[in-house]
């Protein structure tokens, strides 16, 4: 985050690296979700390419086709996608105003999502996946193992109007009481 920082780019983890930071646990076993505040990663694509280049970093694409970086720190690979708000991919700033909690390590800090935010965005996507990953969560939660705000899960489910029982209903269906 800090390489990433130094080049402009900053944002607010939003994937599954969220869960592991909210457990505590600095191992990485996915790439990494950024969303990006400090400026649009598909408008400027092309500042992103050459970031890229200067750093000897390469370049991909997400599965919404905003750009991803693909770095290499101390001969690991780590893949940063770069989100933002774009198609049917949408997350209110209220719910990221909301959900936002930071962490320091090593003096760097990091920013992401509380995890109760991260299953809404799961619920609302709603892949048998995405379901998988849920009830993974739930587990966590069952056994004491992270610790859950329902009542701040209902709330960000209502930030989406008009999906927000389509998500609650989905939320309920791997055991959340809300």
């Amino acid at each position: 985050m800090d390489l990433l920082r130094k080049e402009g780019i900053d944002g607010i983890i939003i994937g599954n690296t969220c869960i592991y930071l909210a457990l505590r646990q600095s191992d990485i076993e996915d790439d990494i979700d950024l969303f990006v505040t400090s400026f649009s990663p598909l408008i400027e694509e092309e500042r992103v390419r050459a970031i890229a280049l200067q750093r000897g970093w390469r370049v991909g694409l997400t599965e919404l086709g905003t750009p991803s970086l693909i770095l290499n720190i101390d001969g690991i690979e780590i893949r940063v996608e770069l989100y933002e708000n774009i198609h049917d991919f949408y997350i209110p700033i209220e719910a990221l105003e909301l959900c936002r909690r930071k962490l320091s390590l090593s003096g760097i800090d990091i920013v992401f999502i509380a995890p109760e935010c991260w299953a809404v965005f799961k619920a609302k996507r709603g892949s048998s996946q995405d379901m998988y990953a849920l009830s993974k969560l739930y587990e966590l939660y069952q056994l004491g193992e992270l610790q859950l705000d329902l009542v701040l899960m209902k709330k960000i489910a209502q930030f989406y109007e008009d999906e927000a029982q389509y998500i609650l209903d989905r939320l309920q269906s791997v055991g959340f009481k809300l």
